[in-house]
């Protein structure tokens, strides 16, 4: 909830749990989302086939793969940066059987992202559990240059690809797996309200 009332278009997300009807489990988490999936294996570890993709944390990030690799085993495939993770599950999406469950903890944007590439072989929401770390930055989609800035923290986001300064609405997309960025001094040029870190 925000301000006191539910937004339609922002998506809810779940703790979590196994799901026992499946041929395979698919797990991939980024930083402090790897805390999720450490929850998720004091479940249970399930019958099924298991295959854990961890991007490790860095600066202020938690890391778990530590723990992560003791619990998961020789399950889990470790990763020092994002694009290196969702390259490889990408990779790894044609070898998937029908009935695999996938789970996914990490910031939105992480999450999205993930989202976008399982779209490309026709798996859908759906199939994806989805649990939000401890970070509520936001991915944010830029009306003008159709570019998508991750991890944006404020209330008003610099552009990370056409540098325009863009009022961070509450409006999400899930097709584009961002939240709108309309630009905010467009009527009146250089003239920007306060940023503020509403996103933490």
């Amino acid at each position: 909830m925000e301000r006191g009332y539910r937004i339609r278009s922002k998506p809810n997300y779940e703790t979590l749990m196994w799901r026992e009807k499946a041929s395979a489990q698919v797990v991939v988490a980024k930083g402090a989302g790897g805390l999720a999936v450490l929850q998720l294996f004091q479940q249970m570890y399930p019958t099924q086939p298991v295959t854990v993709f961890y991007v490790r944390g860095n600066g202020s990030d938690t890391d778990h793969s530590a723990t992560l690799a003791r619990v998961v085993g020789d399950a889990i495939k470790l990763f020092d940066s994002e694009t290196d993770a969702l390259y490889a599950f990408y990779r790894s999406l044609p070898d998937f059987r029908m009935g695999t469950r996938f789970y996914v903890s990490g910031t939105e944007s992480f999450m999205w992202s993930l989202c976008k590439l399982a779209k490309l072989f026709d798996i859908q929401e759906s199939e994806i559990m989805m649990e939000l770390s401890n970070s509520l930055a936001r991915p944010v989609y830029c009306v003008h240059c159709k570019g998508t800035t991750p991890d944006v923290t404020t209330n008003i986001a610099t552009c990370s690809k056409c540098s325009r300064k863009l009022f961070v609405r509450d409006h999400f997309s899930r097709h584009l797996g961002a939240y709108m960025g309309l630009m905010v001094d467009a009527e009146n040029p250089g003239e920007v309200p306060e940023i503020e870190e509403i996103y933490p």
